[in-house]
């Protein structure tokens, strides 16, 4: 491990314990402000730092940099805080009852709320109340921006609301499907039980991981999970056993208590997954090759590949991949929009995310990307994915 992703982890365990954390003198501190940037820590990092008696050590321009971000953060928190609350009164004049989830929810755990940075707001409802839902919030001023099967987008200024009729899973249909019956309620506001939360956020950095790449964050989230809710990690892996989880439950909590000793060590030997965890990023980001991404999915799913097909199924994905791509879920039920949808899916990568789409195609080709696509794939089956 690098030791910039060292002393990274030990901000975030001081961020925990409220104690101050040494300051190394041959810090890279651009190395430092990359990474942070990607796992989504600015703010936090700020928190540490900012009160840390070695302060001296750390470079003024690094310093005013997360300075600012933490104050962004402090913005944009303030402005969600602002939009739930407009949002609760919305619904709960209408009847309509909705569970908030993942961050809305997490961020209140954390030792400084607005230091755990939060794209948009989660909020589920139920499916009978979408189009009312949706003339709720347009008479509000939210714009609908995506209508993507089970999850609709509303944005308004800066705010971004991710409404779900069901809580999506890579790991079954059936997952997750009863949450509001695993929720409590006041009035009409819902907050999912801690373990059936819990279960949850281990199933969606398992997404992450096979999708892009998930980060030091994550972790992060399950720590103040178990240190300031009612958790019994005993009935979260026997949540996750069903959906084929516990394995990987058991190796990212692991990684947890190594990283911050709260919780419980399943597996001694987590080395690969720290290491995976802490090149990838919150979203992927820090991942180079992005091919390879592509072509141990391929793997995964026929046991081998060639860079023809491969290239042929990235730019033709099956109805059962379209419906999952967050801007496509409109054909969800539909499959006969097949066609239309790669159309769609063609012209959208075009407009925004050509030189992605560019540099994973030019990718596959490279004999190396295959070596590291077969690596990678049997890393994930010796963790459960």
């Amino acid at each position: 491990m690098k030791k910039e992703e060292s002393f990274l982890i030990a901000i975030c365990k001081a961020y925990l314990t409220g104690s101050d954390v040494d300051i190394p003198t041959d810090m890279d501190w651009k190395e430092l402000y990359k990474l942070t940037r990607h796992h989504n820590l600015l703010g936090i990092c700020y928190c540490v730092l900012n009160i840390s008696k070695q302060k001296f050590n750390i470079p003024g321009g690094f310093m005013t940099a997360v300075e600012n971000k933490f104050f962004d953060l402090v913005y944009l928190y303030q402005c969600q805080t602002n939009c739930m609350d407009e949002v609760n009164d919305l619904f709960t004049s209408s009847e309509i009852r909705y569970i908030l989830f993942k961050g809305a929810i997490l961020r209140n755990s954390y030792p400084v709320p607005e230091s755990r940075a939060m794209g948009d707001i989660d909020l589920l409802i139920d499916k009978v109340n979408r189009d009312k839902v949706k003339k709720i919030l347009t008479n509000a001023g939210f714009i609908c921006t995506e209508q993507n099967g089970p999850v609709y987008n509303y944005r308004r200024n800066n705010v971004l609301l991710e409404v779900h009729t069901r809580i999506i899973s890579e790991f079954g249909d059936d997952a997750f499907c009863d949450a509001f019956e695993n929720a409590r309620f006041d009035d009409y506001k819902g907050i999912l039980n801690d373990n059936y939360h819990m279960a949850y956020l281990i199933s969606h950095i398992a997404h992450h991981f096979k999708f892009y790449g998930a980060g030091i964050r994550h972790v992060l989230d399950l720590a103040v999970m178990q240190q300031k809710k009612d958790i019994d990690l005993d009935v979260v892996m026997d949540m996750l056993k069903p959906i084929g989880l516990d394995t990987f439950g058991r190796v990212i909590l692991s990684v947890c208590y190594e990283w911050f000793g709260i919780g419980r060590q399943f597996v001694d030997n987590t080395e690969k997954t720290q290491r995976y965890l802490c090149k990838s990023g919150v979203f992927g980001a820090m991942n180079e090759n992005k091919g390879a991404i592509v072509t141990r999915k391929e793997l995964e799913k026929s046991g081998k590949s060639s860079s023809f097909i491969v290239k042929l199924k990235l730019a033709f994905p099956p109805y059962e991949r379209l419906k999952n791509i967050d801007y496509i879920r409109f054909i969800e039920g539909r499959p006969w929009l097949t066609p239309y949808a790669w159309c769609y899916r063609f012209f959208y990568n075009l407009k925004h995310r050509k030189s992605f789409m560019t540099k994973t195609i030019s990718e596959i080709d490279n004999k190396e990307t295959q070596q590291l696509a077969k690596t990678e794939l049997d890393y994930f089956e010796e963790i459960g994915l």
